[in-house]
C-alpha cells in the first residue's frame, strides 16, 4: 500500500463540515468553534423568546435554521436549542425562588407552542416551574378564598391558573385545601373573619367541591366556626344553637341559655399543702460507757404551699349567664358576675372567683381550643 494511502486512511472525518479532518483529527477547530458560537447564539435567542410576551414563532425557527445552518448544525441541533432555551428561561424566572404569572404564562406557551418534550433536561426544568408556581399559587388561592366576592370573576381566574400548571386532581385538591385552611389560620391569629369572608370561604369550598365531611375535625375549620360563633357575641348576638349528640347535664336557669359545649376537659384546682418541719438545740454531755445525755430544745412549725392538681375530666358548658362544668367526681357551676380575672393559656383557660377564700381554677381544653374557650368565657362575661 502507497504511503499516501495509509495517511488517508488515518485522517478523521469533520463531524461538522463532513470533510477530512487531518492526519490523526476528527475535528476542525475553526468548524467546531463555528458551531459553538452558533450554539450559544441559538440558545440565548430562544431563551429571550420563552420570557417574551409576544414572540414570532415563524419568525424564530427561520432565525435558529440559518444559524445552524451557518454553524454547522441540523434540524435536532434548533429542537436542542430550543428547550435548552426554555430551560434557562424558567431558571432564570424563578432566581428569587418565584415566579410571576404572566412569566409563567409565557413560558407555558412558548413550550406548547413549539411542542417541546425531547430534550431529558426539560422535565427537570418542568418540575422546577411547577415548584416555583406552587408558592404564587397558594397565595392567589388565599387571596380568592377571603375575598373571592365579587362574583365568580376571582374563582375562574384561580381555576385557570390552576389549570395552566397542570395539576392533576389530587394535587390540585391538596393546593386548595391548603389555601384555604392557611387563609384561615393566619386571620384568625390577628382578628375574627368578618361575615362577608365567611361567605366568601364558602363559596370557595363550593367552587372546587369542598365539603365539610373533608374539612371536619382539621383545626382551621373548627377555627371558622369558632370564629362565626366569637362574632355574633361580641356584636351582640346569640350564636346559633350547637348541635350535640350526648346529653347535657347542667341545671339551667329560666333566664339561661347555652351557648356551647365542650367535651373531654381536664378541670384544674389549686389545694392547699401542708407540712411540719422541726429543728432541735441542745449540748450531748457524755456520761461514760457509751452513755450520753443531751439537753436542749425541739421546734416545729407548719409548712404550707399551693399547688395545681387535676381534680377530674368532664363536660365544660358556657351560658348566658355561668360556667358550667360536669364530671365523675365535681359538677359545680360559677357565674359570670362573680368571676374577677380570667387569665389564657395555650391550651385553655383560668378563672379567678371573687372570694375571700378563692384559689385559681383552671380548664384544659386542648391545643387549637384554648384560644376559643378563653374569648368565649370573657365575651360572654361582658355581655
Amino acid at each position: 500500500m502507497l504511503l499516501s494511502n495509509i495517511l488517508k486512511s488515518v485522517a478523521g472525518t469533520c463531524p461538522f463540515c463532513r470533510q477530512k479532518a487531518g492526519i490523526l483529527r476528527s475535528t476542525h477547530p475553526k468548524c467546531a468553534q463555528a458551531y459553538t458560537v452558533g450554539w450559544h447564539h441559538m440558545v440565548d435567542l430562544a431563551a429571550q423568546a420563552a420570557v417574551s410576551h409576544n414572540f414570532d414563532e415563524k419568525a424564530l425557527r427561520l432565525s435558529l435554521e440559518e444559524i445552524a445552518r451557518r454553524s454547522y448544525g441540523d434540524v435536532n441541533t434548533v429542537i436542542q436549542a430550543l428547550e435548552e432555551g426554555w430551560k434557562r428561561g424558567v431558571t432564570q424566572a424563578a432566581e428569587d425562588g418565584t415566579i410571576t404569572q404572566k412569566e409563567e404564562a409565557r413560558l407555558r406557551d412558548f413550550r406548547n407552542r413549539l411542542a417541546l418534550s425531547s430534550n431529558t433536561a426539560d422535565p427537570q426544568a418542568a418540575t422546577q416551574l411547577d415548584q416555583v408556581s406552587r408558592p404564587r399559587l397558594i397565595t392567589q388561592a388565599q387571596d380568592t378564598a377571603l375575598f373571592a366576592g365579587d362574583g365568580n370573576r376571582k374563582l375562574d381566574e384561580l381555576s385557570q391558573a390552576i389549570r395552566a400548571v397542570g395539576l392533576d386532581r389530587v394535587a390540585r385538591d391538596q393546593l386548595v385545601r391548603e389555601a384555604w385552611e392557611t387563609a384561615v389560620d393566619s386571620t384568625l391569629k390577628s382578628r375574627l373573619l368578618t361575615r362577608d369572608e365567611e361567605d366568601s370561604l364558602k363559596r370557595y369550598m363550593a367552587h372546587f367541591g369542598l365539603t365539610p365531611a373533608q374539612l371536619n375535625g382539621r383545626v382551621p375549620h373548627k377555627a371558622l366556626v369558632y370564629s362565626s360563633v366569637l362574632r355574633e357575641i361580641t356584636e351582640g348576638r346569640l350564636p346559633p344553637k350547637q348541635e350535640v349528640d350526648f346529653a347535657i347535664p347542667f341545671n339551667l336557669m329560666k333566664s339561661e341559655t347555652l351557648i356551647w359545649v365542650m367535651q373531654n376537659v381536664e378541670y384544674h384546682k389549686t389545694v392547699t399543702r401542708r407540712e411540719r418541719q422541726g429543728t432541735s438545740d441542745g449540748i450531748s454531755t457524755s456520761m461514760g460507757r457509751g452513755i450520753s445525755y443531751r439537753s436542749g430544745t425541739f421546734r416545729s412549725r407548719t409548712i404550707e404551699w399551693d399547688e395545681p392538681v387535676h381534680a377530674d375530666t368532664g363536660l365544660l358548658g358556657f351560658t348566658t349567664k355561668c360556667i358550667h362544668f360536669a364530671g365523675q367526681k365535681e359538677i359545680f357551676k360559677v357565674r359570670y358576675d362573680k368571676i374577677v380575672a380570667f387569665e389564657y393559656y395555650g391550651d385553655g383557660f383560668g378563672i379567678m372567683r371573687d372570694a375571700l377564700t378563692a384559689k385559681p381554677q383552671a380548664f384544659r381544653t386542648g391545643e387549637g381550643e384554648g384560644w376559643f374557650a378563653h374569648n368565649l368565657a370573657v365575651n360572654l362575661a361582658k355581655m
